[in-house]
């Protein structure tokens, strides 16, 4: 094989690995977005357990403030692009639960992308290997 074809094939390597990384890395984004959905609807399925009751609530860096809560009168949810909306516990329930939807299919989308850059890095990494093979006599 000539060399550019050599330097062709691992340029394309090179290309497909960080596409593949990159994939990876937003996989782990939206799973970390999942988590948090599902963490909000659990705690939304508890909201009758938190009125009435004395709780911590995590401010920062190991800060808590001790409150007394009353009532839950509603929530505020931020609804994209930094806007954040007034919203019943229903609604908010609601629009999680879509967001959750939608998050699990563009992971379901990532990690079939994620299949397809996988089989071409190893079909490139095979071809890179077989060409630096030196030749059989």
């Amino acid at each position: 094989m000539p060399q550019e074809d050599l330097e062709q094939l691992k340029y394309l390597y090179d290309a497909y690995t960080r596409q593949y990384e990159a994939i990876v890395g937003e996989i782990s984004n939206y799973l970390m977005i999942s988590a948090a959905y599902e963490r909000n609807l659990e705690a939304l399925s508890k909201l009758d357990i938190v009125q009435n009751s004395n709780m911590l609530v995590s401010l920062e860096a190991g800060t808590f403030m001790q409150v007394d809560v009353k009532e839950v009168k509603g929530l505020i949810t931020n609804v994209g692009a930094g806007y954040m909306v007034e919203k019943s516990t229903a609604e908010a329930k609601e629009f999680l639960s879509k967001n959750s939807a939608k998050i699990q299919e563009s992971i379901s989308a990532l990690v079939m992308q994620r299949q397809k850059v996988e089989k071409e890095v190893l079909d490139l990494s095979f071809r890179i290997n077989a060409a630096q093979q030196p030749p059989v006599s």
